[in-house]
């Protein structure tokens, strides 16, 4: 079997979690489509998992990062990868 990880979701919220809080081109520079990602972040924006700030005078930078829930979930998701990965 050649696995390939746990699917796009979870890898967004794998991708915070080593990187912390990130600008959105951090998701294009970690070979992730923007867009996706945003409807990603957003899903999980909306259970609580993640949030956004819009800083600058036009709110033209844009944060991610991953709450407390988010950390708790990201870790888990991690620990499964990476049995998965070496059994």
């Amino acid at each position: 079997m050649d696995y390939r990880g746990l699917g796009f979701d979870a890898e967004i919220l794998l991708f915070l979690y080593r990187n912390g809080r990130v600008v959105r081109r951090a998701f294009k520079e970690g070979g992730f489509s923007y867009e996706g990602a945003k409807k990603a972040l957003e899903r999980f924006e909306d259970v609580g998992l993640t949030r956004y700030e819009a800083v600058g005078d036009y709110r033209d930078t844009v944060y991610w990062s991953l709450t407390e829930k988010g950390e708790k979930a990201a870790e888990m998701l991690a620990a499964l990868d990476e049995f998965i990965r070496t059994g």
